[in-house]
């Protein structure tokens, strides 16, 4: 079946990973005559709840803090029951592991709605006050992990301050400490592995800048050893919010670390900033300071990207973990990459149509013909930070899109820039869970300026999906964005780690040199 099972780690990552499953959730369809492009068996496991009923589940081990589960419960409205009832042999129906009680959190009422099956409010940014607020799937208990972790690791009443589980060598002691005491990938991940019969691989979410990359490196250690062969995904998820010099200078050293160790155990590296780079198109109506919302970003990329994994094999090729990862490191070594997007309202145009009907195929494949090469155009939401940019427009190496929707002038591969395309007419849905952070001019029937026959435009959220083309690339840019963290390291880390750290990042840069810049950084100044 091909199947993927997902780690998440940490907050921000939970943030998105809800958003992910609610996004899988909207693509259910509950009519016998309709089947949906998507293969929920890759993301999802069937199961058999306490009463007896069916039940489908996320592939997903979610790892975070006590405190940061608000009032989601491992026992829910499917598997309460079975608190009560006897134990009973095989690895899904042992015991679910035991919680400490804590305090009551009053529920929010957008998961109140969803219990009564009434209309769910509207969310805000003031009124989400933790991932679960906004979720809309049921997950087994073995999915929920509450890790308790010491008061002293906790982050500082000030974001802008440095705290304990700001750094990476905490991470790495409280997997150490959970895994001696439990032996997490037995416990947690094994049961997800063993059920599976084709198991693409793993897709990682995890915090690339703070202790959760400690945690991930001594995870990934683990799982590498018990499961080499298989595909390995990892989004890092990075910070771009200002922060305090300390904190700042402490993300900066465990980036860089997540460079050198946490890409190294990956198949395919992705980093992510929370905040686009560069200037944010006038659609683009983002809180920077709020989770739900910076979060809501990430996942409209990410989910549209591996888009392709997931689709039925029936309604074309499906563009499997390895098929991803052979554009990219086929005869090189160049596993990191740089993720972009744009979108639009799929209400200005319509889809394509084979026959009179939506063509729900999905087609691939890469251009050969080199009539004007040129290096791809760049979309205009950016998720890699830059320590610090060259002067000359960078070279891609290899690239991919994802398209949803109708999308024109595509980019074409050249003797330089290998680009493969997947197309598809499945938008990007917006359940009432994501927050409308895409914003259009929409005309207002019959209203005109005044005095003037000009009409007048509000900015509105789609109300049909989301039109996306999502980027996967390859570039030079990878070196600069290294080379620039080597610069910074070998002036603020100690002695013993420097010069280690250093020489593995330049190391690491120069794979995305290969005769496209010379190495050296006298354009950069």
């Amino acid at each position: 079946m091909h199947e993927i099972v997902t780690l998440q780690f940490g907050n921000q990552s939970n943030y998105l990973g809800t958003h992910f499953w609610n996004e899988q959730e909207s693509y259910f369809t509950y009519s016998g005559d309709e089947e949906s492009l998507v293969d929920h068996d890759i993301h999802f496991r069937p199961g058999v709840a306490a009463d007896g009923t069916d039940t489908f589940t996320p592939r997903t081990v979610i790892y975070d803090l006590k405190d940061n589960f608000g009032t989601l419960r491992q026992t829910n409205a499917l598997y309460e029951i079975q608190q009560d009832s006897a134990a009973q042999s095989g690895i899904w129906n042992a015991a679910p592991i035991t919680l400490a009680p804590i305090a009551p959190i009053p529920q929010h009422e957008y998961q109140l709605s969803l219990d009564t099956g009434g209309t769910p409010p509207p969310l805000s940014s003031s009124s989400v006050r933790f991932w679960s607020d906004y979720n809309r799937v049921f997950y087994h208990p073995r999915s929920l992990v509450q890790l308790n972790v010491p008061t002293a690791h906790l982050a500082a009443p000030n974001p802008n301050q440095l705290s304990p589980f700001d750094r990476w060598d905490v991470g790495e002691d409280l997997f150490m400490s959970e895994d001696q005491e439990h032996e997490l990938l037995d416990r947690d991940l094994r049961p997800f592995v063993e059920e599976c019969d084709q198991m693409q691989g793993f897709q990682v979410i995890t915090g690339a800048d703070d202790a959760w990359a400690g945690f991930a490196s001594k995870y990934l250690e683990g799982l590498r050893d018990e499961f080499g062969r298989k595909s390995v995904w990892v989004l890092g998820l990075e910070e771009a919010r200002p922060a305090g010099r300390e904190k700042r200078l402490q993300q900066i050293i465990n980036t860089s670390r997540s460079f050198q160790t946490l890409a190294s155990q990956a198949s395919l590296y992705i980093p992510l900033s929370n905040i686009p780079s560069g200037i944010s198109p006038s659609y683009l109506n983002l809180s920077s300071d709020s989770a739900w919302n910076t979060s809501a970003l990430q996942a409209a990329a990410y989910e549209s990207i591996t888009l392709p994994s997931r689709l039925r094999s029936t309604n074309g090729p499906r563009g499997t973990m390895s098929d991803f990862e052979m554009q990219f490191t086929n005869e090189v070594n160049r596993n990191i990459l740089e993720m972009e997007m744009t979108a639009k309202d799929p209400n200005t145009y319509t889809g394509p149509v084979t026959n009179g009907t939506t063509d729900h195929r999905m087609t691939n494949g890469i251009a050969e013909e080199d009539e004007a090469p040129k290096e791809p155009d760049t979309l205009d939401i950016r998720f890699s930070k830059s320590e610090r940019g060259p002067n000359r427009q960078p070279h891609t190496f290899s690239r991919i899109n994802v398209c949803r929707g109708t999308w024109s002038a595509l980019p074409e591969s050249s003797a330089q820039t290998i680009i493969q395309t997947y197309e598809t007419p499945l938008l990007f849905n917006l359940p009432s869970s994501f927050p409308e952070i895409f914003k259009y001019p929409r005309h207002l029937p019959g209203e005109f300026g005044a005095g003037s026959e000009l009409p007048v435009y509000t900015m509105q959220a789609p109300t049909n999906g989301l039109a996306t083309q999502t980027a996967l690339s390859s570039s030079t840019s990878v070196a600069h964005r290294i080379r620039g963290l080597a610069e910074i390291v070998g002036r603020v880390v100690g002695v013993e780690e420097r010069e280690g750290l250093r020489s593995d990042l330049l190391r690491v840069g120069e794979e995305y040199v290969d005769g496209w810049d010379s190495g050296s950084d006298e354009d950069d100044d």
